[in-house]
């Protein structure tokens, strides 16, 4: 789901815009507003880009406006965006209730599902808002990451391809992702069994696709996070011995093969911790025996 808002320049202090704002809202929010009113005090808060003060707006708002989906669907997005994924369904479900055409509250509802484990209800959620919404093309992909997602959940093995697919997902739901940053994001380093050896297909991987993303003018001075994994089989501290093995591995060579800036790269392990498919399969765990890679700055 993508939700563009308004954007423009603060020339006060949040605190101050928030006050300002409150003020000049006030005169359209009696003890409960018109349709058009709300829709006035909806335009008015989608321009807050601060999302304690628009949260704190929505609050007051949705007193006055309890019935409206649109109002209802910014308090979920605002509630999503703070992680509180409680709140953020309950909104999104009364918006979809008060209004079975929103989309976006459908698509809210899809992206909350999905962070929760509930794959069958997310993809359930993205059809009804994609029925509504054919053209979105982020509502698309997705629900081709919860359809994988749900197939992973059934005990199904699922392809690096469709692994990919879901993790690139979840690392761009919230920002968009520039080409060159998407190859480095979507860059899976597999590794055989228990080993911390870096396979001859890894770097060639990172040799052929890697160095040239990470010298890339687009990318200067970002920094990114290079994270070690296992499968779930064997003792949890001898994989989290061995994710960080393969992480320096990986670090390592991009350092000295395809000269990287050290700055660029840090290292993190979670052991078996962060599987990307249930470790259901002997496919599955192939899978997850992974290097991948974060951007943190």
């Amino acid at each position: 789901m993508s939700i563009t808002l308004n954007k423009y320049k603060r020339p006060w202090p949040t605190v101050w815009r928030a006050a300002a704002l409150c003020l000049t809202l006030l005169p359209l929010w009696p003890l409960l507003a018109s349709a058009a009113d709300c829709k006035k005090i909806a335009e008015e808060i989608s321009q807050e880009r601060d999302l304690i003060a628009r949260r704190d707006l929505l609050a007051t708002a949705i007193k006055q406006c309890p019935k409206d989906p649109e109002i209802n669907f910014m308090q979920g997005y605002s509630f999503e965006r703070l992680r509180d994924y409680n709140d953020a369904l309950r909104y999104y479900v009364t918006a979809s209730t008060l209004d079975p055409k929103h989309a976006k509250a459908f698509f809210g509802l899809g992206d909350i599902y999905m962070v929760t484990d509930k794959a069958q209800n997310a993809v359930t959620a993205y059809e009804k808002g994609l029925a509504l919404d054919p053209g979105n093309k982020r509502a698309a992909k997705s629900l081709e990451s919860a359809r994988i997602k749900l197939k992973a959940q059934r005990g199904e093995s699922v392809t690096s391809e469709e692994a990919v697919t879901v993790l690139f997902e979840e690392k761009s739901k919230d920002r968009e992702i520039t080409p060159i940053e998407a190859t480095i994001l979507r860059l899976l380093i597999l590794f055989p069994g228990k080993s911390a050896a870096l396979p001859e297909e890894g770097a060639d991987q990172l040799s052929i696709v890697g160095a040239r993303a990470f010298t890339s003018h687009d990318l200067q001075g970002a920094v990114f996070e290079v994270v070690g994994n296992t499968d779930d089989s064997g003792d949890a501290k001898a994989n989290l011995a061995i994710s960080k093995k393969r992480a320096e591995a990986v670090r390592n060579y991009l350092i000295k093969n395809c000269n990287i800036d050290p700055k660029k790269l840090q290292v993190a392990a979670y052991g078996h911790t962060h599987p990307i498919v249930p470790n259901s399969t002997e496919q599955n765990r192939k899978i997850n025996n992974r290097v991948e890679f974060k951007r943190v700055k």
